[in-house]
C-alpha cells in the first residue's frame, strides 16, 4: 500500500464529516499521534532489510490506527462544529435581545425627556384658590383630602380642583346640549309654521283669484243688465185697445 504524499481537506460529503455525534465523545487522539508518527518515520526512512524490520508493526495495522485516529478526530471536529453553531445561534439570540433592550432604553430615554419637558395644561386654567375651593366644596371631598402636612396634599388638592372643574364643565355641556336641543325644536317648529303659512298663502291666493273672477263676472252681468233696465223705464206704455160695447 502506497501512502499519500499530501493529505487534503475532507470533502463536505465525506461520510466522516456526516458522522452522527455519539452520546459520549471519544478522547482526543493527540497522545496517539507521536507514536504513530515515529512509526511512520521509521517506515519512510528505513528499508525492509533493516535489522529491526521484523519488530515493526505491519502496515495494515498502522493504516487501521490512522483510520481510527482520523475517525476520532472527525467526530471531535463535528462536535466542535455543532457546538460552534449552537454558540453562534445563542449569540445571535443574545444580540437580538440586546438590540431590543437598547431600543427600549432609547424609547424610555425619549419618554423621560418628554416627561421632563411636560407642562401641565391645568396651570393655564383659571382654577379657584385653595380657600375658596375648600369653602365651596362638598364635605365628602374635603374629608377625602390627606392632612396638610402630607407630601401628597398639594397633588390631591389639585386633583380635587380639577375634578370639581370637570363636573362644572360637564354640567355646562349638559345645559348647552339641552339648549341646543330646544333650539333645534324651535327651528323645526318654525319650519313647520312656515310650511303651513305658505300653504295658507297659496290657498288665500287661489281664493282671491276666484273672488276676483266672481267679481268680474258680476260686474259684467251688471254692465249688461244696466242698459236694458234703463230702456224699459224710458219707453212709454202701449195704448189701450178700444173695446166694443154690446
Amino acid at each position: 500500500m502506497v501512502l499519500p504524499a499530501i493529505i487534503s481537506e475532507p470533502s463536505p460529503i465525506d461520510p466522516l464529516v456526516l458522522l452522527p455525534l455519539p452520546s459520549k465523545l471519544p478522547e482526543s487522539p493527540i497522545h496517539d499521534l507521536d507514536p504513530l508518527l515515529s512509526t511512520l518515520e521509521a517506515y519512510l526512512t528505513s528499508t525492509t532489510a533493516a535489522p529491526n524490520a521484523s519488530s515493526r508493526l505491519p502496515l495494515s495495522v498502522l493504516t487501521a490506527l490512522m483510520r481510527q485516529i482520523t475517525r476520532r478526530s472527525q467526530v471531535l471536529l463535528n462536535a466542535a462544529r455543532v457546538g460552534a453553531a449552537e454558540a453562534r445561534e445563542a449569540l445571535d439570540e443574545v444580540d437580538v435581545d440586546l438590540r431590543g433592550v437598547e431600543y427600549e432604553r432609547e424609547r424610555v430615554r425619549e419618554e423621560i425627556e418628554r416627561c421632563m419637558e411636560y407642562a401641565p395644561a391645568y396651570e393655564g386654567m383659571d382654577l379657584p384658590d385653595t380657600e375658596s375651593f375648600l369653602t365651596s366644596a362638598d364635605e365628602s371631598v374635603v374629608s377625602a383630602l390627606p392632612p396638610q402636612d402630607d407630601d401628597g396634599y398639594e397633588h390631591a388638592l389639585t386633583i380635587s380642583k380639577l375634578e370639581d372643574e370637570l363636573n362644572e364643565i360637564t354640567k355646562r355641556e349638559a345645559h348647552l346640549a339641552q339648549l341646543t336641543k330646544d333650539r333645534d325644536s324651535l327651528i323645526r317648529a318654525k319650519k313647520e309654521i312656515k310650511i303651513k303659512f305658505d300653504a295658507v298663502d297659496v290657498h288665500l291666493t287661489g281664493f282671491a283669484r276666484s273672488a276676483n273672477a266672481v267679481a268680474a263676472k258680476l260686474k259684467d252681468v251688471a254692465d249688461i243688465a244696466g242698459p236694458t233696465s234703463t230702456a224699459l223705464v224710458a219707453s212709454p206704455a202701449p195704448a189701450a185697445t178700444p173695446t166694443l160695447s154690446t
